[in-house]
């Protein structure tokens, strides 16, 4: 079992770390995980996924989390690569209240007003990752986000992924800094991806 488990994390090892510089104190990488796993490593990134679950996996190095706009609508994903984000002092006061502890209902929250915020620390009693969490050394750790269906937060209605007949735009942001009130202050990196879908189940 040692052995398995030390395989494992060798192999996450190859997948994260050829992307990381180490001279820097904080760093976050996203990978969408589904046949293949596809690396955001460019500010926009467009990909078509399978009506089925999928995943998100995040390294967080001397980060807490990241916040996620999540919408079927494209208002957020308009934003370029340099324009302001609209409230961005205020992220905290726009995060939603109903991430589901340990990630048990495999969703992800879809809104027009708020930001689901993705974070982990060990000494909190819950975090919206899977439970498992894969530290790699150098503060460095691996979280997993499994998505088996939407979930509709102004109407509080969950939507199958199968049903889906829209694109899915995310927008990811991580903060680098803090003011002395822990309102954000600057962008550690963001992220935007757009996800259609295709009918295919093979």
């Amino acid at each position: 079992m040692k052995t398995i488990k030390s395989l494992r994390i060798f192999f996450l090892l190859l997948l994260f770390v050829p992307l990381l510089s180490y001279s820097q104190n904080k760093d976050v990488f996203i990978r969408i995980v589904q046949d293949e796993s596809i690396s955001l490593n460019d500010f926009q990134t467009n990909l078509t996924l399978k009506k089925k679950a999928f995943k998100f996996q995040i390294m967080l190095q001397n980060v807490p989390g990241v916040y996620v706009f999540a919408s079927i609508r494209d208002s957020v994903y308009r934003y370029t690569e340099n324009s302001p984000i609209r409230d961005f002092s205020y992220l905290q006061l726009l995060e939603l209240r109903d991430e589901d502890h340990f990630n048990m209902n495999r969703e992800l929250n879809i809104s027009e007003t708020g930001w689901s915020y993705w974070f982990y620390n060990d000494s909190a009693t819950w975090h919206p990752f899977n439970r498992k969490v894969t530290g790699l050394g150098d503060n460095r750790i691996i979280c997993t986000k499994q998505i088996k269906h939407l979930y509709d937060v102004a109407d509080g209605q969950q939507i199958k992924l199968k049903s889906i007949e829209t694109p899915l735009y995310l927008f990811f942001i991580a903060i680098k800094d803090y003011d002395a009130n822990g309102k954000p202050i600057s962008e550690l990196m963001r992220r935007k991806v757009k996800i259609e879908w295709t009918n295919s189940e093979e």
